[in-house]
């Protein structure tokens, strides 16, 4: 095997491992709002009412569908980018450090840089797409 080969070789397992890394959080997530739907609602805005019943049942297709898409390599970059801006959102409505009690400052900070980074493994996947081990690559007929 070349050099080359062998990066590419290294690159696809990586971005494999990437999108297999990133995904546990969303599915945990996704599976505690299901279980708990009627009080995780409440916590949104619109409360347990129709506004918060579609934002946490759009949270909850994200959580579980798209992150399914984006672990399997079906419209990888579009799922990113999709995973990317969630993140952002649920970040800045739950995660703000900045007008944290005092007592809660450093658990938000920390979950606010945790979500930083996060976002940083969906773009590195929306800019180099899944690799070779993925559903879209097997529908190109790539190894």
């Amino acid at each position: 095997m070349s050099k080359d080969s062998d990066a590419v070789s290294f690159q696809n397992k990586a971005l494999l491992l990437a999108r297999i890394l990133l995904v546990p959080l969303f599915y945990y997530s996704g599976i505690l709002k299901v279980t708990n739907f009627a009080a995780t609602a409440t916590k949104l805005p619109g409360g347990d009412g129709m506004l918060g019943t579609v934002l946490l049942s759009g949270a909850v297709a994200v959580e579980l569908g798209v992150v399914t898409l984006f672990l399997i390599g079906l419209w990888p970059r579009l799922t990113a980018v999709v995973m990317i801006l969630y993140v952002i959102a649920a970040t800045l409505m739950f995660h703000q450090f900045w007008a944290a009690s005092e007592a809660a400052v450093v658990p938000q900070t920390l979950n606010f840089l945790k979500n930083l980074g996060i976002i940083g493994g969906f773009a590195l996947i929306a800019a180099f797409g899944p690799g070779a081990y993925s559903v879209q690559a097997m529908a190109r007929g790539r190894d």
